[in-house]
């Protein structure tokens, strides 16, 4: 190894707290802390014109290596212009390396949601029936959302009639380490988790009720939700014990939304689903209507396919604001089958406008509530870097 002189160093030659700085300001890309403080940095060494890291993976075989390989250079280089190569050595964390990186992400084994000083509003968006929309709602309010710049979660506890992952385009697996810490995936701005994400969107969930509830309160206590000021919860339908369960035990203090369509029938089974979240302690932030008309593409008229009325009429019932009434829009449909929310797929179409205008409405209901202070900084769980002769620095 060539041994830096006192010439080179006054030339501009960066010393390993110089460099182990600059990767301190990268952070990774599904934890979203620095690389120096989850102990990401195994080793720096520095000769002429050239730096060495060593990185330990939070998993072989990472999926992510490729931003190793290339956002470290990046900005190694762009901090110091006498380094003409960098070199990124890929390794991972020994098993009790990740046990500690886990440890200090989550403390404790509860929902970071139970705790009194979470920011996070939670909001179940909920019905009596399927086939009324509640997905849709859900997907599109979390994409309106975060489009406004909120930092948002969604979880997609309907369990049988998962749908919420094809519906975002993110089908894919997430990243699991030591099967008890989930890093949710990335889809329009915001987090998202569904059993979608686990399993073939053609295998029918089996499950019993414990099963059931052990898989729900894994989604809510180890994902790394990392505290959003909104987590949007797509509720399986009906009045069922999943659904009681998830309100009583999991998300007590949560708000629902009761989503509905225009006609009668539809509106008195979204009441029901009202009424059973009221006696559980939930309280009901107000009522969304779907398929409220349609509009004619020639002549811009509309009409009233499924009746009119029912959405309001839930809403006087239960003394709520009607947040918004959603067209019915082929696009909208056509978009959601190819994974894609309306409100970025087609941000000047009728529906996205109607689910702006309800996100308008429930953000002046719920505005964000403050950041928590500062969390303790994880311990640092890096070996010792080495020099340039070799030697532990």
């Amino acid at each position: 190894m060539h041994n830096l002189t006192v010439t080179e160093y006054a030339r501009g030659v960066p010393t390993i707290e110089q460099v182990r700085d600059v990767l301190a300001k990268i952070d990774d890309p599904e934890l979203h802390r620095s690389i120096v403080e989850l102990g990401m940095v195994k080793g720096i060494e520095i000769a002429p014109g050239l730096v060495t890291v060593d990185i330990a993976l939070t998993i072989p075989g990472c999926p992510l290596k490729a931003f190793f390989q290339e956002e470290l250079p990046s900005k190694i280089k762009a901090s110091f212009p006498e380094i003409s190569d960098v070199v990124v050595n890929l390794g991972a964390m020994t098993p009790e390396e990740r046990k500690s990186l886990i440890g200090g992400i989550k403390g404790e084994d509860t929902s970071p949601f139970s705790s009194p000083d979470s920011r996070t509003t939670i909001v179940a968006i909920g019905s009596g029936k399927g086939g009324v929309g509640k997905s849709t709602t859900t997907i599109n309010m979390a994409a309106a959302l975060a489009k406004r710049g909120h930092d948002v979660g969604l979880l997609d506890a309907d369990v049988w009639g998962f749908s919420a992952a094809r519906m975002a385009g993110m089908s894919q697996q997430p990243t699991v380490l030591d099967e008890r810490f989930i890093v949710p995936l990335q889809a329009w701005g915001f987090k998202m988790i569904s059993i979608g994400n686990l399993i073939d969107d053609t295998t029918p969930v089996v499950w019993r009720g414990p099963m059931l509830h052990k898989m729900l309160q894994s989604f809510l206590t180890d994902v790394h939700w990392e505290n959003p000021e909104y987590l949007l919860i797509d509720m399986p339908p009906g009045t069922g014990d999943v659904a009681i369960s998830l309100l009583q035990n999991f998300i007590p203090g949560s708000q629902m939304i009761l989503i509905t369509t225009p006609q009668q029938a539809a509106s008195k089974v979204a009441e029901r689903a009202g009424h059973m979240a009221l006696k559980v302690g939930t309280k009901l932030a107000g009522v969304v209507e779907n398929m409220s008309f349609a509009i004619c593409d020639q002549c811009s008229e509309r009409t009233y396919p499924f009746g009119t009325g029912g959405g309001a009429e839930l809403a006087a019932r239960f003394e709520i604001p009607l947040l918004g009434q959603i067209p019915l829009d082929s696009a909208m449909r056509d978009f959601a089958d190819h994974g894609k929310p309306a409100v970025v797929a087609l941000p000047d179409g009728p529906a996205a406008k109607a689910f702006e205008e309800t996100v308008e409405k429930f953000v002046q209901l719920f505005p964000p509530r403050p950041k928590q202070a500062a969390r303790k900084t994880l311990p640092l769980i890096m070996q010792p870097a080495r020099t340039s002769n070799g030697h532990r620095h």
